[in-house]
């Protein structure tokens, strides 16, 4: 038992470490999609404002391209040419031109602040590099830009706003240099220019949010998978408890020679036996079968297996048959009437060479003598379904060489490729033919029987067989 609990701390060990990790690795999913889902969010704003303010900065500079040409022909003073423009475009929030020294000759639109030093538009004037800059205003942002424009000889006269003109120039003087400022509304684009980076927001965002629920799934997946891998593991371990339950066989038992087979149909079986020596050289023997497989079944059965342990029911006939009833009536009261269990229990008394049984609806055990292979089903019902059923004992006269097999219905019942069950009657036309031989040969005997049928077909039903020999004295045969 020290070994079992020593493998289920290395177990438990082991899937805390386990769970850590992967715990590690589904948080590290969630920030790396939390991050794409906000880079990518940040991205699209980066990217669209660029856009937005690249294409009000290429309409501006059509703009200004279309009034130098306007003022080349008809002339700077004329203010039409700023009307013009604020009429093209509606959404224009002001339009300034002035000489280099800052003098304004011509105003349209709103007033807006001084945003640009002389320096600044004498460098741009000089280098031809674009001078432009976003302002913040109440009704949204404004990209605010100036233009250098040459427009031929200066303005003689007075401007439009009634300051003095400068004197004229030569003819054959420089062309005259304009600084044109242009303020346009940055939301004053067009749509479609954000058609592309907006399907690659939608993309990354899809990708994004998918990694999210994957990794959402991957941890709900994780946390159920955890828990039944647990519950395997457990469930193994209550194998192993269960079958160091069982008879081991290596101790020598008077009067008869053993040897079982118990294999569950699942981790764990409803399917037990018990072997234990009694007063006088006799042996009791039990086996039983509670209904369905696997957790419940098990639970059940342990409860009938120290029930049974648990009563002095080897000490006559009449306390037999009263155990018999009153573990009846323990699982008519404890346990639902889907769950009941079949019972066959017996015990040797060499003295008398007799085998003294109640079988509680299990599958007859075949008792196989030199005159044939009797059945043993006398007794009752099954257990827990009949809350006043009564049991009588029986008793089969024994004489050393007879062999007594004891098996579940997981060996009868099982079938082959075509739906055909082994039967009771292949194992009675069997025993006699193998009676002669030991009891572990006469289980392996059983056993290529029953594969031979079978061809190899998974087991449906816990299957559970005990061959007894009865008088030697010889100890068992060990498995």
């Amino acid at each position: 038992m020290s070994s079992i609990l020593q493998d289920f701390e290395t177990s438990r060990s082991r899937s805390l470490r386990i769970y850590r990790w992967v715990t590690a690795w589904l948080v590290l999913g969630v920030v790396i999609a939390l991050l794409l889902l906000a880079n990518s969010i940040r991205d699209y704003r980066v990217v669209s404002r660029i856009i937005a303010t690249d294409h009000v900065r290429n309409r501006m500079g059509r703009q200004a391209a279309i009034l130098e040409q306007q003022m080349r022909r008809t002339g700077p003073g004329s203010s039409a040419n700023l009307q013009s423009l604020m009429g093209d475009s509606d959404r224009t929030v002001w339009i300034e031109l002035r000489r280099a020294d800052g003098t304004v000759l011509e105003r349209a639109g709103e007033s807006g602040p001084p945003l640009f030093s002389r320096s600044e538009e004498h460098l741009h004037a000089f280098n031809r590099m674009p001078l432009y800059k976003v302002l913040e205003r109440p009704g949204g942002e404004v990209v605010v830009e100036v233009f250098s424009l040459h427009v031929g000889p200066p303005i003689s006269g007075p401007n439009s706003i009634g300051q003095p003109a400068s004197p004229p120039a030569s003819p054959s003087g420089p062309h005259n240099q304009l600084i044109l400022e242009i303020a346009t509304p940055l939301s004053n684009v067009d749509p479609s220019v954000f058609n592309p980076i907006r399907r690659n927001l939608v993309i990354s965002c899809t990708a994004a949010l998918s990694l999210l629920v994957t990794v959402g799934l991957a941890g709900l997946g994780f946390r159920s998978y955890d828990r039944g891998r647990r519950l395997e593991e457990q469930l193994g371990i209550a194998r192993q408890v269960q079958s160091e339950l069982l008879p081991s066989l290596t101790e020598a038992y008077a009067g008869a020679q053993l040897a079982t087979e118990y294999t569950p149909a699942e981790e764990v079986g409803g399917d037990f036996y018990d072997i234990f020596p009694i007063p006088d050289d006799g042996l009791a023997l039990v086996m039983g079968d509670v209904s369905g497989k696997g957790v419940p079944a098990a639970l059940l059965m342990g409860v009938i297996h120290g029930a049974v342990r648990s009563s002095a029911w080897t000490e006559s006939a009449a306390r037999h048959q009263r155990e018999s009833e009153l573990l009846n009536r323990l699982l008519c009261e404890r346990a639902s009437r889907e769950r009941y269990a079949s019972m066959f229990w017996c015990y040797y008394d060499p003295a008398a060479g007799a085998l003294r049984y109640v079988n509680a609806g299990h599958c007859p055990p075949l008792l196989a003598r030199p005159d044939g292979v009797s059945r043993l089903d006398a007794g009752g019902p099954v257990l827990g379904i009949l809350e006043a059923a009564e049991y009588q004992q029986a008793v089969q006269p024994v004489n050393s060489g007879d062999v007594l097999a004891m098996y579940s219905d997981g060996l009868v019942e099982a079938t082959n490729t075509a739906g055909e069950e082994y039967g009771e009657s292949r194992l009675r036309d069997l025993l006699p033919t193998v009676r002669e031989s030991s009891p572990d040969e006469i289980r392996r005997a059983i056993l290529a029987s029953l594969e031979a049928f079978s061809g190899g077909s998974p087991f449906q039903d816990d299957l559970t067989l005990v061959v007894a020999k009865f008088g030697s004295l010889a100890g068992p045969t060990p498995r």
